[in-house]
């Protein structure tokens, strides 16, 4: 994940989230970023250990999942580990900083979605991420153009039995979730 050399910096946007499984709404934000031209390069940070206690999928499986989501469009996109290196529960500050010193020829953003201002309170010096970074804000709610899909309820459709969760995520995505026996209980 180097800067492109000479020339303009490269903007970077930083897409992080649970991927707890990622969903076909999490690959049609990556597609919108780039329709829409606000980034040169997207880095899918999926997060180490939720900020606010959420119980997750073992980091591994959700790295894995989040890499055959995102790499079947043929977009520059990466997604990184860096969470799991810094250790400890995720703050997007804390990566972001952290980011930006090791790359400083990048100009990042932080994608968040449009609802972002009513959960201000819960971000750590959501002050401070505006000062270092850009926020991109996706479209939520009826008239977004991203399809409105839950984790949440992938995971419940998974553990109830529901076949109907294959249709919310990538092929790759289900094929991973069944292998390795995933949202059972």
């Amino acid at each position: 994940m180097a800067a492109e050399t000479g020339g303009a910096r490269r903007r970077v946007a930083i897409f992080g989230g649970s991927f707890n499984p990622p969903h076909k709404g999490h690959s049609e934000i990556v597609k919108w970023l780039f329709m829409k031209g606000l980034a040169d390069e997207l880095w899918a940070v999926p997060c180490y250990i939720h900020a606010l206690g959420k119980g997750l999928a073992p980091f591994e499986h959700r790295l894995a999942m989040a890499r055959l989501a995102f790499s079947r469009y043929g977009l520059p996109v990466g997604v990184t580990d860096v969470e799991a290196e810094l250790g400890g529960p995720s703050v997007t500050l804390r990566t972001l900083t952290h980011l930006m010193e090791h790359n400083p020829d990048n100009r990042f953003s932080i994608v968040t979605g449009s609802d972002v201002d009513g959960e201000i309170h819960r971000w750590h010096s959501f002050e401070k991420i505006k000062e270092l970074a850009d926020i991109i804000r996706i479209p939520r709610g009826p008239d977004s153009p991203i399809t409105d899909v839950s984790s949440t309820e992938i995971r419940e459709m998974i553990a109830a039995g529901d076949p109907a969760w294959r249709k919310m995520v990538e092929p790759e995505v289900a094929v991973y979730i069944v292998t390795k026996a995933l949202y059972r209980e």
